[in-house]
């Protein structure tokens, strides 16, 4: 019998999967991704309506003036406003957490209702470790190890994200505390080598990669941590383009208020009548930076554009799962925000996925200098960045310390989460509409202060919820951005570029797939999987150009498959690409073993 071989051939950005040889069938799969240069719409599955889910949640916490939880309030303590209507409470109850054994398993529940009033019996954190010195002068490392060491419950989730990678959950707190040692030892340095390349304004309009060897330091500093891959925010996602493109008309604005003052000085020594170009709203915007110099300012930028967009791809990446979310964000400096109510639109997105936003400032009170002094004008960033971190733990239900401790910001943070009041309403606005609502709750005892999520989209429908797709599409975009060779599935790969008769270039790749931890099923003499494979397309400068994946059904007969042992599974595609191309990237991915592999291959 002949080899098999899977043979492919995309035209127009569509993959199509030609038949294959006798004894083996892998049939493409309804969904097809291609995305070579330019994503192509997806079909649109439709909504499921699941009735009756409209009574609203609304987690409070509330302690007294020592900080400490109160647990002995009454449904009749509260009072709930939506929009300024007060709304009758119609769910009432009181969660504390204490310790009890962890689960046999790692991981989270899959969201599966927008509102849920499941009850959750441990605490969810992912700490994000924001850019900057983190551990001088509050001690704010030594105080997370401190409480990720004795103060996290044992069944108590918890993850790390920093820079662009991030560990999976677990309930291995030691495991989780290793990591941050290493992170301590050797962030600082990592982070001024990255600060060096975020000099000028190369750091706005160019590249935003990591430096090959600074990512080699920070892989390693992950390793052994559970880490899969990144989860940092896919290039070209929306909130990532505004986000930029507001960064840039600020640069834009400093440039020209730079270019004002020279004209007015020129104007003043030539005794000419200055005409000035700079616009009411310029100067509003723009005199919250007024301490920083076009450099700084350029500089502080593109820390904010990482950190803002890491705690995006946070709350993007829990908005899948159940239960309330702590986001525990630490920063030097605060949130230099390109946008004045960007503090706003994070806490509304956070809300929609029911995750807190805690905020820990870790470099105490700095005075920016402006003409040689430092005067009240010239700590203006300083308070906007504080007053972001407050708003967005405000709205969101979270806390915040500034120029604090690190072991205070800790304590507190342990204390106000170690007991939740769970609220229901039924709106009395019946019309959901999916308009974002404001809501306040107040409680009848003095002295007490009170932590809830300020707000909600009015939904009652989610989408169609496929744990298989979310899962899998997870799995291969971490593994596209992860710079190193996984081999749970061990696969080759042979790639090549030509140019076509009509000018446009073609890549084809030749991949042979190893069976062997493969998870088949056998099955009247066949055995039966289903695999993902997934092509993925970088520039020189390690830039992404678009890629594809394809679901395939495995079917292989029993002397096909003894064959396909020593040979591995083929897979061949061929398909136009942009120009630029210079490396290739080949993900395949089994959901029902859970393992993925990858391998990558440079090509002229």
């Amino acid at each position: 019998m002949s080899e098999p071989r899977v043979e492919g051939r995309v035209r127009k950005q569509t993959l199509v999967l030609l038949t294959l040889l006798a004894g083996l069938a892998i049939a493409a799969g309804p969904d097809l991704s291609a995305r070579t240069g330019q994503q192509q719409p997806q079909p649109q599955k439709p909504p499921v309506f699941r009735g009756g889910v409209t009574l609203v949640p609304v987690d409070v916490r509330v302690v007294d003036s020592a900080g400490k939880p109160v647990t002995d309030l009454k449904a009749e303590d509260f009072t709930i406003v939506e929009d300024g209507v007060k709304q009758e409470i119609r769910h009432f109850a009181l969660q504390t957490f204490a310790a009890t054994p962890p689960p046999p398993k790692d991981g989270l529940a899959l969201r599966e209702e927008p509102l849920s009033f499941d009850p959750q019996t441990n605490r969810i954190f992912l700490i994000v470790l924001g850019r900057g010195k983190l551990q001088e002068p509050s001690k704010s490392i030594d105080a997370l190890l401190g409480f990720v060491r004795t103060n996290l419950l044992p069944q108590d989730q918890v993850a790390v994200f920093a820079y662009n990678r991030a560990t999976t959950f677990t309930t291995d707190h030691q495991r989780v505390a290793g990591l941050l040692e290493r992170f301590k030892l050797e962030h600082e340095e990592i982070d001024f080598k990255v600060e060096q390349q975020m000099m000028g304004l190369a750091a706005i309009y160019g590249s935003k990669l990591i430096p090959k060897d600074l990512q080699g330091r920070i892989d390693k500093m992950f390793q052994g941590s559970g880490l899969l891959a990144s989860m940092r925010l896919v290039p070209g996602a929306p909130a990532d383009k505004r986000i930029e493109a507001d960064a840039r008309r600020q640069i834009d604005a400093q440039i020209r208020q730079q270019e004002e003052a020279a004209r007015a000085e020129g104007a003043a020594m030539s005794g000419v009548q200055n005409i000035s170009i700079w616009s009411g709203l310029d100067e509003v915007q723009t005199q919250m930076f007024a301490d920083l110099s076009l450099e700084d300012f350029v500089a502080t930028t593109a820390t904010t554009l990482q950190d803002l967009g890491n705690l995006y791809a946070a709350i993007d990446f829990l908005r899948h799962y159940e239960g309330e979310k702590h986001v525990v964000y630490f920063t030097e400096k605060g949130l230099t925000l390109p946008r004045l109510e960007e503090d706003e639109i994070l806490a509304a997105t956070a809300n929609d996925a029911r995750v807190v936003l805690d905020t820990v400032e870790t470099g105490g009170l700095y005075a920016a200098q402006k003409d040689g002094s430092a005067g009240p004008d010239g700590r203006w960033n300083q308070t906007f960045a504080f007053k972001t971190l407050r708003t967005i733990a405000e709205l969101t239900g979270g806390v915040s310390s500034i120029a604090e401790k690190g072991a205070t910001a800790m304590n507190r943070l342990n204390d106000v989460t170690r007991a939740t009041y769970s609220l229901g309403f039924y709106p009395s606005n019946a019309y959901w509409n999916g308009a974002y609502r404001k809501v306040t709750v107040k409680v009848a005892r003095p002295g007490t202060t009170v932590y809830y999520r300020h707000g909600y989209y009015a939904r009652k429908e989610l989408a169609a919820f496929n744990r298989r797709e979310f899962i899998t599409s997870d799995r291969i975009k971490a593994a596209a951005r992860f710079r190193r060779t996984i081999d749970d599935i061990r696969v080759k790969l042979d790639a090549s570029i030509k140019r076509s008769n009509d000018g446009t270039f073609e890549l084809t790749v030749d991949v042979k797939i190893d069976p062997k931890n493969l998870a088949f099923q056998f099955v009247e003499g066949y055995h039966l999987g289903k695999l993902t494979v997934g092509v993925f397309l970088f520039g020189e400068s390690g830039n992404g150009l678009g890629g594809g994946e394809q679901n395939a059904d495995v079917k292989l007969a029993d002397d096909v498959y003894k064959k396909v042992l020593g040979s591995g599974i083929p897979f061949k595609a061929t398909f136009p690409v942009p120009s630029g191309v210079r490396r290739v990237r080949v993900v395949v991915y089994d959901f029902k073993a859970d393992l993925i592999g990858s391998t990558d291959q440079f090509v002229l």
